[in-house]
């Protein structure tokens, strides 16, 4: 018989190395029961590795689109807020410019003028917002402050490059001329013409028409270029006839002069009626004088409006790449090459610093929210609704009408219709509301996605768990059936250590 197994020292014929193991094993459920996780490896996951690498791979793309979501969002929160408080300043404006506000005043400043000004000033600050060092509005050259400040842009940088004040003058000089925007009053005898210089340029009046109520004043009209008027009195008006004539001015509006025919005798102002005279040559003689006055009047009024209006939208429409268009000069007033951007760039403050290229201005700043979705988040300060608004709230404070001008309420009237036109942003000029509803389109599309993402990481996150983790009671279970079994092995090998022949008999 064989009772080696079971003889004296055969327990260090057993095999160490299972104890070893199980303690390995034991430790590891151990670590299990700390974790949660299966295994510190995805190897020791055995065939369940390659859904964990999946499920994982899945997961890290969705924090990263979920990531560029959240960021994204803050970003557009703030241009959205942005926009909403310029509109509201441009409305503000627009109720502050209602007709018939004109008040003189010692600094030949209005209180809306006045609340304009901080309003420009509000709103660079709004297309100056930044995070984190990123510029909003400065589109592709995030980096870049859109915007020079309030001062740098009314008056120049004080080292040579001229701001919006100066072209406003400039061009202003360019459309009076000599004082009657850019037209002669002529005619003898019984006739009273208007012509316009020979050099067809852009600047001043240029005359659309002209007719006469009765057969008393007949009127001629050569459109040209350069167009012509004339009006013959060809017998003695009555008092009410009247002579209109038709004025086109620089920015795009239309102005009327009417001339009423007023009794002899009576007196009237010549800017708006002519005396009938003691023979039809004194009454034509008195239209010509009238027909001046009424070209000066509305070159210092409508005219002078119309000026701002231009050289503002010239300079807002400026930028590194296309700089402002200025009026050949000096002298000015009797420039006849249009303007030009030729040389401006040294010589003119550019506004906007930021990126001006032909691209929509949502497109400069994209983001990816899913496999095949990007979303354009991007937005310019130099984009239509912002230039439109800046140029009105800059006309407004930069223009002044002196209580001692006769002609200053008239101006300022001008002026203001003018402003609270263009802040109606009507026609096809782009709106605050547009650029509300992109971004808001943006914002939507990113919520829908981060909401579809976050759904589909809950669902792969508990997938991945029933993968790669354990549950407390199945390790304690193990850990439980372990020690027992580690414990029979230790009492048994106890037990064959102390065997003899002689206990074994």
């Amino acid at each position: 018989m064989t009772i080696t197994a079971y003889g004296t020292g055969a327990y260090r014929a057993a095999k160490p190395n299972e104890f070893v193991s199980t303690r390995a094993q034991f430790d590891d459920l151990q670590r299990q029961l700390d974790t949660k996780q299966r295994s510190t490896s995805y190897g020791d996951l055995g065939i369940d590795r390659r859904v964990s690498l999946d499920l994982n791979s899945k997961v890290s793309q969705l924090d990263s689109w979920l990531s560029g979501i959240g960021l994204t969002g803050v970003n557009l929160k703030l241009q959205t807020s942005s926009v909403e408080n310029f509109t509201k300043l441009t409305n503000e404006t627009r109720n502050d410019t209602r007709s018939n506000s004109y008040v003189p005043s010692a600094s030949g400043r209005s209180s809306p003028q006045v609340l304009a000004e901080e309003k420009f000033k509000q709103t660079l600050d709004l297309l100056n917002i930044s995070v984190n060092g990123r510029y909003l509005f400065s589109g592709k050259t995030s980096d870049t402050q859109p915007t020079l400040g309030f001062n740098e842009i009314v008056n120049g940088d004080g080292a040579g490059k001229d701001g919006l004040k100066q072209m406003i003058d400039e061009r202003r000089q360019a459309d009076l001329g000599s004082g009657q925007g850019r037209l002669t009053v002529g005619g003898a005898g019984t006739t009273a013409t208007i012509s316009e210089e020979a050099t067809v340029h852009p600047y001043g009046f240029k005359i659309a028409g002209i007719t006469g109520s009765s057969a008393a004043l007949a009127t001629t009209f050569n459109p040209g270029p350069p167009a012509d008027v004339s009006a013959n009195v060809a017998s003695q008006p009555v008092p009410g006839d009247t002579v209109r004539i038709q004025l086109k001015l620089p920015d795009g509006t239309q102005e009327e002069v009417v001339l009423t025919a007023r009794a002899p005798g009576t007196t009237g102002s010549d800017a708006d009626s002519f005396e009938i005279g003691v023979d039809v040559n004194a009454t034509a003689a008195n239209l010509r004088t009238s027909i001046g006055a009424a070209l000066g009047k509305e070159a210092q009024t409508t005219l002078s409006a119309a000026s701002s209006q231009v050289a503002a939208q010239d300079f807002f429409a400026g930028s590194l790449n296309n700089p402002p268009k200025r009026v050949p000069g000096p002298p000015f007033d009797t420039a006849t090459l249009p303007p030009t951007n030729a040389g401006a760039a040294a010589t003119t403050v550019i506004w906007y610093r930021g990126d001006d290229g032909a691209d929509p201005a949502r497109s400069t700043s994209t983001v990816q929210i899913d496999q095949g979705q990007t979303v354009g988040t991007g937005a310019r300060a130099n984009e239509e609704a912002f230039r439109v608004g800046l140029a009105q709230f800059a006309i407004m404070a930069v223009e002044n009408f002196p209580a001692g001008d006769t002609n200053s309420q008239a101006r300022y009237e001008a002026m203001t219709s003018r402003v609270s036109e263009k802040l109606g942003f009507g026609g096809s000029t782009q709106k605050p509301a547009e650029i509300i509803t992109e971004l808001g389109s943006a914002q939507t599309a990113l919520a829908s996605a981060k909401e579809r993402h976050q759904s589909t990481k809950d669902y792969l996150t508990t997938t991945l768990a029933g993968v790669e983790n354990v549950t407390t009671e199945e390790v304690a279970t193990q850990i439980l059936s372990l020690q027992t079994q580690l414990q029979a092995s230790y009492q048994v090998t106890s037990m064959l250590s102390k065997l003899s022949l002689t206990n074994y008999l």
